[in-house]
């Protein structure tokens, strides 16, 4: 996976930044982890936006950036990734990265959650609970 990171293969950047992340087969480098991630992310790959946007809100390798990880969640998205639709619909409903914005997060939240993603149906239903 080395050979074909360095290359520019957005799916090894992926497979290799796990490795990294996980430990499995190398050392453990958060940092390097991180940068392939964001190699990845920015060859329009959706797992690896969602990925680096989930570096960047909990500080995993780079610093903490709630703007850089709303930004990547949104790449993700856009092409249908109900994680990244989840995610960004928290940061919508908190205010993490972007302004507040209650209806754009249930809206994601239900996008997510059409797609079964477990995280979005319990958030939507705190939302239409607390009458959001």
């Amino acid at each position: 996976y080395k050979q074909a990171a360095a290359q520019g293969l957005a799916d090894a950047q992926l497979v290799l930044g796990i490795a990294y992340t996980q430990g499995k087969g190398l050392t453990r480098n958060l940092e390097e982890a991180a940068r392939l991630y964001r190699l990845a992310a920015d060859q329009g790959l959706a797992d690896a936006q969602n990925t680096f946007g989930q570096c960047c809100m909990l500080g995993l390798g780079v610093s903490h950036d709630f703007a850089d990880a709303a930004r990547y969640f949104c790449l993700a998205a856009d092409q249908g990734d109900a994680f990244a639709q989840c995610w960004l619909g928290f940061m919508c409903e908190h205010g993490k990265g972007t302004k507040r914005d209650l209806g754009e997060a249930v809206r994601l939240y239900r996008t997510a959650a059409a797609q079964r993603d477990v995280g979005a149906l319990a958030r939507l239903g705190v939302c239409l609970e607390k009458g959001r």
